[in-house]
């Protein structure tokens, strides 16, 4: 019997070796933008910002957006309150004459005002908007200069339906940060090589560019306005769905949403399932196969290297068999994505970063499907 579950163990390492390659080539066919400054855009298009109590860093968000190397004329900026409880509202009225204010309240009954509504905010600004490019970023982030212009060159030269961007952190001082740093490193290289590979598993809400007209084809978020998150990967997938070459990635710095990590423990917690609820949900049932998979292989190495050897050793050595193999591919993918975040000295964290993956992803999983998490100062079901 032992034998046996060696040698599943043993298929199970070799697949998600295999899973980790396949997103490597991925990133590498991925490739690489540079934003020309002397290009004369012509495209026009509406960016788009839901906010909720986000009174810390809208004023940097919204002031990241006015200063665009991209001209005003072909660009509008527009804000939806989704019942803010804190100054947010006061601080976008600050810059009424930069953008256009849409107030949820005035629009959705006071019932709503205790829902996550930020795809409800999305589709009521994509109604009002006056442009046929639609540009999402989120409250808590901002943006370089070059951010409008890099998404519009990389859709004049490909064309794509759904692009999205790179997301980094601003902050990675200690051990806590960085191993926030290099998740999010790694999940937006996923995003990246999934995307690379035509197999798309991944998009971020803070910076992606889509097709208004693309978004009316697919009826929107119709179908999963009821789960709180995912205005991102759901309406990527069902783009996909559609036509299998919509997606894009634009691979480049200058593209990048810049924000905090979770500042705390139970912050990040409530992020992740609220992350991870959206998982049984997928229109490509794909993609909820890859999750459950990857799930399982993080579980049965949490398993033999903290729970099971305590009833025999033995497991302890799977574990580092499948903990070793992990890293050995792991250590492949992080060198190319740590030299496009141009932060080559996050790689000496690896190994115990590895080890807290583990543990984490394995929690998560439990925790997202038994869990409620908080968002914005709402209290949530999954």
């Amino acid at each position: 019997m032992i034998i046996v579950y060696f040698f599943c163990c043993l298929i199970l390492a070799i697949s998600y070796i295999v899973l980790i390659h396949f997103y490597v080539k991925g990133w590498l066919k991925t490739t690489h933008q540079n934003t020309n400054k002397i290009v004369q855009e012509t495209l026009s298009l509406s960016v788009i910002v839901s906010v909720r109590n986000e009174s810390k860093s809208i004023r940097r968000c919204i002031e990241s957006i006015i200063a665009q190397q991209y001209p005003s004329r072909l660009m509008e900026v527009i804000l939806v309150n989704d019942f803010s409880t804190d100054d947010t509202l006061d601080i976008i009225k600050e810059y009424s004459s930069a953008i256009r204010l849409i107030n949820l309240s005035d629009l959705l009954p006071k019932d709503r005002e205790n829902f996550a509504n930020k795809k409800q905010a999305i589709t009521e600004a994509i109604k009002q908007a006056s442009h046929s490019l639609i540009l999402c970023g989120d409250g808590d982030c901002f943006y370089g200069d070059l951010w409008v212009a890099s998404m519009i060159q990389y859709y004049e030269k490909y064309h794509k339906k759904f692009v999205t961007g790179p997301i980094d952190f601003i902050d990675s001082n200690g051990i806590w940060q960085n191993f926030l740093h290099m998740d999010l490193i790694a999940m937006n290289g996923v995003t990246a090589g999934s995307i690379g590979q035509k197999k798309p598993v991944m998009a971020s809400g803070a910076n992606m560019l889509f097709e208004k007209e693309a978004f009316l084809q697919v009826n929107g978020y119709a179908g999963n306005e009821h789960i709180a998150s995912g205005d991102d990967i759901f309406l990527m997938q069902k783009i996909f769905m559609k036509d299998k070459k919509a997606i894009g990635f634009v691979k480049n710095r200058n593209a990048m949403a810049l924000t905090k990590g979770p500042q705390t423990i139970s912050e990040f917690i409530h992020q992740r399932i609220r992350w991870t609820s959206k998982s049984g949900e997928m229109v490509d049932k794909q993609v909820w196969w890859v999750l459950l998979f990857n799930y399982f292989f993080y579980l049965t190495c949490f398993l033999n290297l903290l729970i099971l050897p305590w009833l025999d050793w033995v497991y302890l050595g799977f574990g580092i068999m499948m903990l070793g193999l992990k890293i050995l591919i792991d250590s492949l993918f992080f060198k190319n994505l740590l030299a496009f975040y141009s932060k080559p000295s996050l790689f000496k964290w690896i190994l115990p970063l590895e080890l807290l993956h583990i543990i984490y992803v394995s929690l998560m999983g439990v925790l997202a499907i038994f869990g409620q998490y908080t968002w914005k100062g709402r209290s949530l079901k999954k």
